[in-house]
């Protein structure tokens, strides 16, 4: 085995929620258009504040010389993401030494315990919207007891989130409010729960073609007009 030494970064000067893990990821992104390929994985739970250290095992037998090796990282507490890197970041790069990967925070979740702050209008982008009612009924959680929600940048219109076992990235063009994902790039796993509302999800995600924002509310339409995905802003406390 060997392994990838680097540490996690943000730039905000805030403290995290006692049940905030780090997850990085080693993937094989040599492919843009079919899902990246996880090679090896590690959950932390930071202690102390940033920089938070990480040592990422793998078998380099798992390698492909024509493989692109990216690492990911989050920040979640209770399946909710808090933060996430943005940027690629090559696993084997040139200079040796450690490996920096710097998260921000996703846009409108409120970390800490002011509850005086100020929560910020929510937006389509960088908000964490959270999946509520799919088809006229209420959402359910996913595997691990995570709730199904997506994430819509405001750099290079890309959309990722969790539909209730894997991940997935992917792009989305937006005009006005018109509003079109394209294919969804996503993780592999099976799960026991959450597969039969995840195909119902992605596959509504692939019908949207309209959506409407009200306070910290926002609504994916079909192309019949009819409201497909009901989904909220959230804001950790």
């Amino acid at each position: 085995m060997k392994t990838v030494e680097g540490s996690i970064w943000y730039r905000e000067r805030m403290g995290l929620p006692p049940n905030a893990e780090i997850l990085v990821t080693l993937e094989n992104v040599a492919r843009a258009d079919a899902p990246s390929d996880v090679i090896a994985t590690i959950r932390l739970v930071p202690e102390g504040g940033p920089p938070f250290p990480f040592s990422l095992a793998y078998d380099p037998g798992t390698l492909h010389k024509k493989g692109r090796y990216a690492l990911r990282a989050r920040i979640e507490a209770g399946g909710r993401l808090l933060f996430t890197s943005t940027e690629h970041i090559p696993a084997f790069g040139q200079e040796p030494g450690p490996v920096e990967i710097l998260v921000s925070r996703v846009g409108g979740a409120r970390i800490g315990g002011d509850s005086q702050a100020a929560k910020p209008d929510a937006s389509l982008t960088n908000t964490y919207w959270k999946l509520v009612e799919m088809g006229g009924q209420p959402a359910a959680l996913g595997a691990g007891q995570r709730e199904l929600h997506l994430v819509l940048g405001s750099q290079g219109a890309r959309v990722q989130g969790f539909s209730g076992c894997n991940r997935f990235t992917g792009s989305y063009e937006r005009s006005g409010d018109q509003l079109r994902l394209g294919q969804l790039a996503s993780t592999r796993m099976a799960c026991v729960d959450g597969m039969e509302q995840e195909h119902r999800f992605l596959d509504a995600l692939a019908k949207t073609t309209r959506f409407e924002l009200g306070g910290e509310n926002l609504a994916l339409y079909a192309g019949n007009g009819q409201p497909i995905l009901r989904f909220q802003a959230v804001y950790l406390k």
